[in-house]
């Protein structure tokens, strides 16, 4: 056997008794916390104004005098008139957080199971009230205040695909199911008396997609930083909550 050939084998043994080891070298469990801000593609202040507009408050207000009044045992006649409003804010930007436990087959997949919190959507505006009674003519304005909240969290899961790029760095990109537990609340609160005069929950359990990609850097052998953009699709459910898509952007550390 020429020296090449005997070259050529020994490279393809070293190949061959190679491989297992390094297969053995990415396999494994790893574990993460992360942490960072989502945006929502909320509609924007001034369509959500419409929903909550001058209208559906005097219809509350219209539907708390009427129980007053046909109470038979209230005496004389309730009015409840929506004497003005503040701009309103709309608070679309969230704060994020999550916690994932991976489990890495090889080099190149793996599959991860966690669970996120998405934040909270906030929207307000501040208002006032005329309030009347009869007989007396009795009139008085307090002040209240509107509140909605939208709010997603559950568990995932995900298949990932790993790009190693040297021993340090990597780059990923996951793709899997959110199990989303949505709500939205809706509230008017009386500013004097410290108490809601209204309120409203909607809740929805949706099963719905999202995907990431990613960059990690190996600061140690068992610590890593990742980096990472993820997208939830039309989270929330239309015949319930507003449903929209989220953006995330985080940056997390895994243990391995």
């Amino acid at each position: 056997m020429t020296n090449k050939a005997r070259l050529l084998t020994g490279l393809a043994l070293g190949c061959v008794l190679s491989t297992p080891a390094l297969a053995e070298e990415y396999r494994g469990f790893y574990f993460g916390l992360w942490g960072g801000s989502g945006m929502t593609d909320m509609p924007s202040s001034a369509e959500i104004d419409d929903a909550f507009d001058t209208a559906w408050v005097q219809s509350i207000l219209d539907s708390i005098a009427n129980d007053y009044n046909s109470d038979p045992e209230t005496v004389g006649t309730l009015t409840l008139t929506d004497a003005g409003r503040s701009p309103s804010t709309l608070d679309d930007t969230t704060d994020v957080w999550g916690g994932t436990i991976g489990f890495r087959f090889n080099r190149w997949l793996g599959m991860e199971v966690g669970y996120v919190h998405l934040g909270e959507v906030k929207y307000d505006f501040n208002g006032v009230v005329n309030s009347t009674f009869d007989p007396g003519a009795i009139s008085e304005d307090f002040d209240y205040t509107m509140g909605y909240r939208f709010t997603s969290a559950g568990p995932t899961g995900a298949v990932v695909g790993f790009v190693p790029l040297g021993r340090r760095f990597e780059l990923s990109g996951k793709a899997g199911i959110f199990f989303a537990d949505t709500r939205e609340t809706i509230r008017l609160y009386d500013v004097e008396f410290a108490e809601n005069f209204a309120h409203g929950r909607s809740d929805a359990s949706q099963t719905e997609l999202f995907a990431g990609i990613g960059a990690t850097w190996s600061a140690t052998e068992r610590l890593a930083i990742r980096v990472e953009y993820q997208k939830f699709f039309d989270v929330g459910d239309d015949s319930k909550t507003y449903e929209q898509d989220i953006d995330v952007i985080n940056v997390g550390v895994l243990f391995k």
